[in-house]
C-alpha cells in the first residue's frame, strides 16, 4: 500500500494530467514516470576549506590509528602508514582542507581516547552495533563497507568449521567486536586477548592458539602477507556481518555532518571502491552495502 504523502502526490499528479485533457490511464503512466530515476554519478557541491568550529587543532584532522590492522592501517617497511583507511583519511582531510596528524595506538585505547577527545576521528574499521550506535562517547559515521567475522587458522589444525573450535583455543584482539563474536559463536573454546593482528598472526603460526578471530578482509591479508604460504586458510561462514564506519569525536557534530556527506560522494563517485580494489585487488567490502541497504 501506498503512503499517505506519496498517495496525496499521485493524486495530485493525476488530477492535474486530468484536468488538462489526459486519461486517468495516461495520468497513471506518467506518475510512475515521473518517479523513475535514472542510474547517477552526481555527488553534492562541498565548501573548500569546510568551515569547522570544533578541531583539536585548527586547521588539523587528528586520526587515531591502530597502524596494526591490515589491509586498513599498517606500517609500511620505509615507516609511513598506509592502508584503505589511511588512503581515506587522508582523502577526507584534502577535501576538508586540512592537513592530517595520525597518532598510532593499540586498539583498546581507541575508544577510551576517543572519549578522552585525544583525536577528531579513529576507528579504522568500527561495526554497528547496539552498544556503539547509542554510546555518548563518540559519533559513528555512515558505513563504508561490510564487515564479517571468520577464523584464520592453519591448514592442518582440523578446524574447518566454527563448531570444530570446541574445547580449542581462540586468539581475537581484546575489545574488537569480531572476538566476542567469535566466543559467543564457540563458547567452549579458551579464549585469549591479544594486542593486535600481527600478535594474531604469530599467535596461530605458532600454535599459540587454534584460530584467531578476525573481519574477512583482514583475515585474507594476513594470509597473503603470512611467511609461510600454504599454512593458513580462512574458515567460516563469516558471522555477525554488518555495516561498518569510523567514529568522529562527540563534541565535533558539524564535522561528523561533513564526514558523511563527503563519504556518500565517495560512494556514488566510485572513490570507496577504489581505494579498496587498490589494496586488496576487490571492492566486494564497499559492494556489500548494497545488499544490507546502503
Amino acid at each position: 500500500m501506498l503512503n499517505l504523502p506519496y498517495r496525496i502526490c499521485a493524486i495530485a499528479v493525476g488530477a492535474a494530467l486530468l484536468l488538462s485533457g489526459v486519461s486517468a490511464a495516461q495520468a497513471q503512466g506518467a506518475t510512475e514516470a515521473s518517479l523513475t530515476v535514472a542510474p547517477s554519478t552526481a555527488t553534492v557541491p562541498t565548501p573548500k576549506p569546510w568551515p569547522l568550529h570544533h578541531l583539536l587543532e585548527p586547521g588539523t584532522l587528528v586520526v587515531g590509528i591502530t597502524a596494526k590492522s591490515p589491509p586498513k592501517s599498517f606500517t609500511t617497511p620505509s615507516g609511513e602508514y598506509d592502508g584503505t583507511r589511511v588512503a581515506l583519511f587522508r582523502k577526507l582531510a584534502d577535501d576538508m582542507g586540512l592537513k592530517v596528524k595520525f597518532v598510532r595506538l593499540d586498539w583498546p585505547g581507541i575508544l577510551p581516547g576517543l572519549a578522552a577527545n585525544r583525536f577528531d576521528m579513529a576507528c579504522e574499521n568500527v561495526s554497528w552495533n547496539a552498544d556503539r550506535i547509542s554510546s555518548a562517547d563518540y559519533l559513528l559515521t555512515r558505513p563504508v563497507s561490510v564487515a564479517g567475522t571468520v577464523l584464520l587458522v592453519r591448514s592442518d589444525s582440523g578446524v574447518n568449521s566454527w563448531a570444530d573450535m570446541k574445547g580449542r583455543k581462540l586468539g581475537g584482539v581484546k575489545g574488537e567486536v569480531e572476538f566476542a563474536s567469535a566466543e559467543k559463536e564457540a563458547p567452549t573454546a579458551s579464549p585469549l586477548g591479544l594486542p593486535g593482528r600481527p600478535e594474531g598472526l604469530m599467535a596461530v603460526l605458532n600454535k599459540q592458539v587454534d584460530g584467531f578471530a578476525a573481519d574477512a578482509s583482514t583475515a585474507a591479508t594476513l594470509i597473503a602477507s603470512s611467511p609461510r604460504k600454504g599454512e593458513l586458510k580462512m574458515v567460516g561462514p563469516a558471522i555477525n556481518v554488518q555495516p561498518a564506519g569510523m567514529c568522529v569525536d562527540k563534541n565535533e557534530p558539524d564535522l561528523a555532518q561533513a564526514v558523511n556527506i563527503l563519504l556518500t560522494n565517495y560512494r556514488v563517485d566510485g572513490t570507496l571502491a577504489a581505494i579498496e580494489k587498490k589494496y586488496t585487488g576487490t571492492d566486494q567490502p564497499v559492494q556489500l552495502l548494497s545488499t544490507l541497504g546502503y
